[in-house]
């Protein structure tokens, strides 16, 4: 199928929505992104107005609620990851953004696994899942994705040991880091159905961390056990994703460390 030929980003500020939009532009694809400010995704009018004014072929919904402890007690957490993708599917052709969180059994989890979620940021995307498939949208499953612009755990890990910092980095789960440009790249592919994008290898954010740390040269990892940390929504013990077609973590360690 070819790319839509207008498309609208939202959360076009987060970590995703600036790669997109930065890789959108060394495409020459036609992109309208309009800011956090400009646009709230969870208001019926706004969206309407938005809609009718740009006419795009397509939605990207790469915005979200991503505070994961933060769900159970925040009530726009369900209008941002449940409600708002389904009514913006309903509309218009879109492709919204889901996780790997969403499968609490272990993996690696196939496109057309069940989701089985486990805590209410799971539960909350396998809704949005649910309601953006029934009106005919797409759904890309993604997890452990970091950037240049994010605040994530890789995001800002070599910032950290140039500070000569000691971090403490998850030892007890396998992960796919996953670079959001790469992401960008294979999303704005438009990927059809339930799809999965994610890094094709395979660690722990602890040998993540230590390469990191080999290139910076000040700072020091230490491990830490997931269970070990504050978390009090569960997260899945193991999250992958298959097929896993995205470059793997170790080709894009210099690019964590220039961070």
């Amino acid at each position: 199928m070819p790319r839509p030929k207008r498309i609208l980003l939202t959360g076009a500020d987060g970590l995703v929505g600036r790669a997109v939009r930065a890789r959108a532009r060394s495409l020459g694809i036609d992109l309208v992104a309009p800011a956090r400010g400009e646009l709230d995704v969870t208001d019926a009018r706004a969206r309407e107005l938005v809609l009718d004014r740009e006419r795009p072929d397509a939605v990207l919904f790469c915005a979200a609620f991503t505070a994961v402890d933060r769900c159970a007690g925040d009530a726009r957490s369900i209008a941002v990851n449940v409600e708002a993708p389904a009514a913006w599917a309903a509309r218009v052709e879109t492709w919204w953004l889901s996780s790997n969180f969403v499968f609490h059994t272990p993996g690696p989890h196939s496109p057309g696994d069940p989701p089985a979620p486990e805590g209410v940021y799971a539960r909350q995307k396998a809704a949005g899942e649910a309601g953006v498939r029934a009106v005919g949208g797409h759904v890309v499953r993604v997890g452990w994705v970091w950037g240049a612009a994010g605040r994530t755990f890789a995001s800002g890990l070599a910032a950290r040991l140039r500070r000569g910092e000691t971090v403490g980095a998850i030892s007890d789960v396998v992960v796919q880091p996953t670079w959001s440009e790469d992401l960008a790249e294979a999303l704005l592919e438009f990927p059809r159905g339930v799809s999965h994008l994610i890094g094709s290898g395979e660690a722990t954010w602890y040998d993540f961390a230590r390469a990191v740390a080999e290139r910076v040269g000040t700072g020091a990892v230490v491990p830490v056990l997931q269970d070990a940390l504050a978390l009090t929504d569960p997260r899945p013990r193991d999250g992958r994703l298959q097929p896993a077609t995205l470059a793997p973590w170790w080709e894009r360690v210099e690019v964590a460390a220039s961070l």
